[in-house]
C-alpha cells in the first residue's frame, strides 16, 4: 500500500471515527514544529536567501493559517513577548522545560529522561484516565526524554517503535512499515508525513483527551542549510494544520470540546546563522504561540507576553485541574 492510497483511506476514515467518540472533552492537542524561525511564521522568507527561492517560492509561507485561523485564535510572538522556557535554544532542553513547566537542568540533546511527572503524565493520573486517553506521536526519536518520566504511562508512537499498546491497527502498523522503508536520509528520526498521519488516524479513531503530535523536518532541513526544503516543510506544516481544524470541525461535540496549542522549540540565527542555534539566544529563544478552540479567546495578534513555562499550567486548566503555575495569556474557560 502506497501512501497516496493511505491518504484516501485517512480521508475516507473521517466521518467513520468521527461518529463514534465517546470522550467529548475536555480535550487538549499539542502540536509543534521543530526550529521554525519566528521571521519565517510572522513574515514569510527572508530577504538573505531570496536568491536560493523560485519567485515563486518567496513571500508568505503560512498563507492558510493567516488568512483563515489566526483570527480565530490568539497569537503570541514577534519582538522578545514570547519565549521559549529552558536556558538554551537546544530542542530537547526546550522540550522538557516545556513538558515540566520550567527549564531543566538538561544542556544538550544526549540527556536523560526527566525526573519528574510530565504534564502528561499528571494529565493522566489526575483524571485516571486510560493509556490510551494520552499519546504522542513524534518523528525524532528523543522526545522520550522529555514526554514522560515513565514512557509506559503514555500511549506513543516515537520513532522507530512500532508500538504495541492495543491502539495499533492494520492500517497504522502499514504506515509504521511504509515510514521504516522511507527514511530520511539524517538518522533518528521518520518523515513527518508518515508522524502526522499515525497522529490523525490516532485522533479519528480514539478521540484522545490529549494528543501531542511533534514534527521534526524544518529542523533537519535548516541544519543542512537547505532554505527551499525548509519552506517546503513549513508550508506542509500550514497545511497539517488546516487539516487538523478541519478534522475536529468534523467531529461534532468532541472537537467543539477540543484546544489546539501550536508552538516550536527553538528558533533560528539571523541571516548567515540561520543554520544554527543557541549561538544568539536573544533571537533564538524568541518563538511564536498559536491557540484555538475551547477556551481560547479570538484576539488574533497578540502583544502579551508568555513562555513555554506557561504551556503546562494551561493544559492543566484546560483539562479541569489545578494549574502548578500561570496560564497563557486570552485563555478562560466560561
Amino acid at each position: 500500500m502506497k501512501l497516496v492510497a493511505s491518504l484516501l483511506l485517512w480521508t475516507l476514515s473521517i466521518s467513520a471515527f468521527s461518529s463514534v467518540c465517546e470522550n467529548k472533552g475536555p480535550n487538549v492537542i499539542l502540536f509543534t514544529w521543530d526550529g521554525v524561525r519566528s521571521h519565517e511564521f510572522f513574515k514569510g522568507t527572508g530577504v538573505f536567501h531570496a536568491t536560493q527561492l523560485k519567485r515563486s517560492e518567496r513571500g508568505e509561507i503560512f498563507s492558510t493559517f493567516w488568512s483563515k485561523y489566526a483570527e480565530e485564535g490568539t497569537v503570541l510572538g514577534g519582538g522578545n513577548r514570547y519565549r521559549i522556557a529552558s536556558k538554551i535554544a537546544i530542542s530537547l532542553p526546550s522540550y522538557q522545560a516545556l513538558m515540566v513547566g520550567r527549564a531543566t537542568n538538561c544542556k544538550n540533546n544526549g540527556c536523560e529522561s526527566i525526573k519528574e511527572e510530565s504534564v502528561l503524565e499528571n494529565v493522566r493520573s489526575s483524571l485516571k484516565l486510560a493509556k490510551k486517553d494520552v499519546a504522542v506521536f513524534a518523528s525524532w526519536d528523543r522526545i522520550l526524554a522529555a514526554t514522560a518520566k515513565d514512557p509506559d504511562q503514555i500511549s506513543h508512537g516515537i520513532h522507530p517503535e512500532i508500538f504495541d499498546d492495543g491502539t495499533q491497527d492494520e492500517y497504522m502498523l502499514e504506515i509504521q512499515k511504509q515510514a521504516a522503508e522511507d527514511l530520511p536520509h539524517w538518522k533518528g528520526s521518520r518523515k513527518d508525513k508518515y508522524t502526522f498521519e499515525l497522529g490523525m488516524h490516532y485522533l479519528k479513531k480514539h478521540c484522545p483527551r490529549v494528543l501531542y503530535i511533534s514534527l521534526v523536518d524544518s529542523d533537519e532541513f535548516g541544519h543542512e542549510g537547505d532554505y527551499p526544503n525548509y519552506v517546503r516543510s513549513l508550508r506542509q506544516y500550514d497545511q497539517y494544520l488546516d487539516q487538523m481544524v478541519k478534522t475536529l470541525q468534523e467531529m461534532g461535540e468532541y472537537g467543539k470540546q477540543t484546544t489546539v496549542i501550536v508552538t516550536t522549540d527553538h528558533s533560528r540565527g539571523p541571516g548567515p546563522l540561520w543554520i544554527g542555534h543557541a549561538n544568539t539566544p536573544n533571537s533564538e529563544k524568541n518563538v511564536f504561540l498559536y491557540a484555538r478552540g475551547r477556551g481560547v479567546k479570538a484576539t488574533g495578534r497578540s502583544r502579551a507576553r508568555a513562555s513555554h513555562a506557561n504551556i503546562r499550567p494551561t493544559i492543566e486548566y484546560l483539562m479541569g485541574l489545578t494549574p502548578t503555575g500561570e496560564i497563557l495569556p486570552n485563555i478562560e474557560v466560561e
